[in-house]
């Protein structure tokens, strides 16, 4: 990501200059040019150059060749000699100005190509931090943005985004950022005027709150909103909830009916956000009070559902993932599990999680999928079915697949899971049905730049996951997929009817 001082966009430039003392430099020469480029989200300025010295201004590779090539390049005065390393860099000498009250100097430019610009990936703070700072330009300053482009040229609204990223806001979420205002304004319809929260405030009140009286640690397994819409006097609605609360016999779920009943009437609305492309959808999720029983959702789970691949690939090792897709007519998508090791650069070990996506009518990430839950899920299948998310309990290395490990190493596999997987009627989608071509790769995985002691582990957990799964019977395992689905969405149902309310921008 751009660094913090190389932060400033076209408009900024040109004050910069402005300020040191180039007065014609914004208007007769870089401005006519500048605002000419292709693509002006690519252009970043460094913050810190004091007058003195060149200008470093940083464009990507279209930008570049715009300005060497553009009929409007004399408008960057006269090209100096030097076009640094590797031909990245030109070096423009531009109208003389005053430094300071001292004498005058001319100002000298220099474009350094970058592919960097484009590539920048911020935190999930700064991603939701940028989404409640345009919500609130979108819908309190009326910023009327007809494409995402807008946002780039509104002086209000782009240096803003530039602090909150501390450098270049990537292209992806600006365009996001456009596709979630406009289905916020058009299907949410919060009243003007009201505060768009996600730290501190009032997501710093029901954290506590939730903390305090339910003992819930993750705010997120409870409710994923990531930013809370709120109308009216915040201390007062807080003072209502509170006491609402008061006393030892209060619950969850009549937290969650304060809630339902706030987020109608537009006092209190959670919102999780999903990145998204140029179209958003949005979806009110747990807000009819209604529980309902995943049983008639019916979603088919045959082992054909599930994939693992094992074919060793150019990094010397199959993939460590393990997938589960599973199709959902009755409401147009296909879910999918993707299953892997919660940090693939541990190279200690590390336990599993699982991500689950939507595709169909409107793809969406759906956010994790608790495992410990998951593994509660299997229990309840009343199946001889045990599934511990512990990596310890693999080994790491090949020694140890082959000769110290009993009961999850080689023997296991090859005489237990593979061939329950691979082999017979209901087999798992793969590249591979040979059991011992499998466990040759396997062991040819181990110990590569890759692995890390870490990928393979992942792959056997995943491999183990689903051998506890296949042994559920057709029912049990459609129901156990089902809930699945449903824990992922943050969906209330039989087993987790408390699950709070919030819309869903995705």
């Amino acid at each position: 990501m751009a660094k913090a001082w190389y932060s400033l966009r076209p408009n900024e430039i040109i004050k910069k200059a402005t300020q040191k003392g180039f007065k014609d430099f914004g208007d007769i020469y870089f401005g006519t040019a500048i605002r000419g480029m292709p693509e002006p989200v690519s252009i970043i300025g460094d913050n810190n150059w004091d007058g003195k010295g060149n200008f470093l201004i940083k464009v990507n590779e279209a930008n570049f060749n715009w300005i060497t090539t553009s009929k409007l390049s004399p408008y960057y005065g006269k090209e100096s000699k030097t076009t640094g390393p590797g031909g990245k860099e030109r070096t423009y000498e531009l109208a003389a100005g005053k430094i300071g009250g001292g004498k005058a100097v001319p100002l000298k430019v220099r474009f350094r190509k970058t592919g960097k610009l484009t590539k920048s990936v911020a935190g999930t703070q700064e991603q939701e931090l940028g989404s409640a700072f345009i919500f609130d330009r979108a819908l309190n300053d009326d910023a009327g943005w007809n494409e995402w482009q807008d946002i780039v040229k509104d002086d209000k609204t782009y240096p803003e985004l530039v602090k909150i990223f501390k450098g270049s806001v990537p292209e992806s979420w600006l365009i996001s950022y456009f596709a979630q205002q406009k289905v916020l304004l058009n299907e949410v319809q919060p009243p003007k005027m009201s505060k768009f929260n996600r730290d501190g405030g009032f997501m710093d009140f029901i954290v506590k709150l939730i903390n305090k009286k339910f003992k819930i640690s993750n705010k997120d397994t409870w409710n994923p909103a990531d930013i809370w819409i709120i109308n009216g006097n915040q201390t007062a609605i807080e003072n209502r909830i509170k006491n609402s609360m008061e006393g030892p016999h209060q619950t969850l779920q009549e937290l969650n009916g304060i809630l339902r009943q706030m987020f109608k009437d537009g006092e209190v609305m959670g919102i999780s956000l999903k990145k998204t492309g140029p179209t958003a959808y949005y979806e009110k999720v747990n807000l009819d009070g209604l529980i309902p029983d995943t049983t008639e959702y019916n979603f088919d789970a045959p082992m054909s559902d599930f994939q693992s691949l094992f074919k060793i690939g150019s990094d010397g090792m199959f993939t460590q993932d393990v997938k589960i897709s599973i199709d959902a007519p009755k409401e147009n998508k296909t879910f999918v599990f993707q299953i892997k090791a919660n940090d693939s650069g541990s190279t200690s070990g590390s336990n599993l999680k699982f991500e689950p996506t939507a595709k169909g009518s409107g793809t969406a990430r759906l956010g994790k999928a608790p495992v410990d839950e998951v593994v509660e899920l299997l229990k309840d299948a009343k199946s001889t079915a045990v599934f511990v998310n512990k990596y310890q309990n693999y080994p790491g290395t090949e020694t140890a697949f082959t000769k110290t490990n009993k009961t999850k190493g080689e023997q296991y596999y090859k005489e237990t899971v593979l061939p329950a997987l691979l082999e017979g009627s209901d087999k798992i989608k793969s590249d591979m049905y040979n059991v011992d071509a499998v466990i040759a790769n396997i062991k040819e995985s181990y110990g590569t730049k890759m692995d890390k002691t870490t990928n393979v582990r992942a792959k056997l957990m995943g491999l183990d996951f689903f051998y506890q799964v296949s042994k559920l019977k057709q029912s049990k395992r459609n129901e156990f997929i089902t809930d699945m689905i449903f824990l992922a969405q943050k969906k209330a149902f039989g087993k987790r009817p408390d699950f709070g309310p919030f819309g869903k921008i995705y």
